[in-house]
């Protein structure tokens, strides 16, 4: 087993970069199979049937031996074998990422190099603020990416260039670039990093970024409310002061009034 694990590493080396290498793009979370071309349609079982897993030139994992999941494999959990010995994984991660190779009987088949891309949001460290989009794609340790791969789009699929209005464009580095939105808009936006080779998309994924800042027309709203409470309650406060009032001061003069006592009559004598 070690010289066969030493003979597909010296071969991943050699090959790494040919023309028989199959290279595959995915996001993180998704189904991945992998076919086995080495295995004939007619056969039916898989116990001759080896997969290795490649993450660096440095180190090589027997994932699958003699049709049966290797369980000491970090993997282990998402790994498994179907039609002509095919290898799933599920529920990919960065850490599923490098080179896959199969082994039939004496026969091996060429590597396949899974690449994943990812796409986060971090409130940002740098000093202009804002919110940091970062776009990563994962690779075999061995490969990196050519410079300006990975590209920025806006909502309306316009290529975002460095120090556009809205956001400010980090330059990559190496697989990683860094979209740092240093203005919120007042509703959201979707912003869409993609993976290009020679013109040609690979793939692609979006992240739509809720902005937290309140809407103006939501604000004029509570602003006229609260004018218009306010208002209210200003009225409703002097019309029950000034009733008050003139209760208190009809009170007041009450005692003073001059009253006729009932069945008397006001005496009045005239003088001739």
């Amino acid at each position: 087993m070690l010289l066969l694990q030493l003979t597909l590493l010296f071969v991943l080396v050699l090959g790494a970069g040919s023309s028989d290498d199959i290279y595959i793009y995915h996001r993180a979370g998704d189904e991945v199979i992998m076919s086995c071309n080495s295995v004939n349609s007619s056969e039916t079982s898989c116990s001759s049937i080896k997969w290795f897993y490649f993450r660096d030139i440095s180190t090589t994992d027997t994932i699958v031996s003699d049709g049966q999941i290797n369980e000491d494999s970090p993997q282990a959990d998402k790994l498994s074998l179907g039609r002509r010995c095919s290898l799933t994984i599920t529920n990919i991660s960065s850490e599923d990422a490098g080179a896959y190779r199969c082994y039939y009987g004496n026969t091996y088949d060429t590597n396949v190099f899974l690449n994943i891309l990812t796409l986060s949001a971090n409130q940002s460290t740098d000093p202009v603020g804002g919110v940091t989009l970062t776009c990563s794609l994962w690779v075999y340790t061995g490969i990196y990416c050519v410079e300006d791969s990975l590209r920025w789009l806006d909502e309306e699929r316009d290529e975002l260039k460095q120090d556009d209005d809205e956001v400010y464009y980090s330059r990559q580095k190496k697989c990683v670039s860094d979209l740092i939105i240093t203005h919120q808009m007042n509703h959201s936006r979707r912003y869409t990093c993609q993976f290009v080779i020679n013109n040609e998309v690979k793939i692609s994924a979006d992240y739509t970024l809720v902005s937290t800042a309140p809407n103006k027309i939501i604000i004029i709203i509570i602003i006229v409310a609260s004018v218009g409470l306010l208002t209210i309650l200003v009225i409703v406060g002097l019309t029950v002061f000034i009733k008050s009032r003139r209760k208190t001061g009809a009170a007041e003069d009450a005692p003073k009034r001059a009253r006729v006592p009932d069945g008397e009559e006001s005496t009045v004598s005239y003088r001739s």
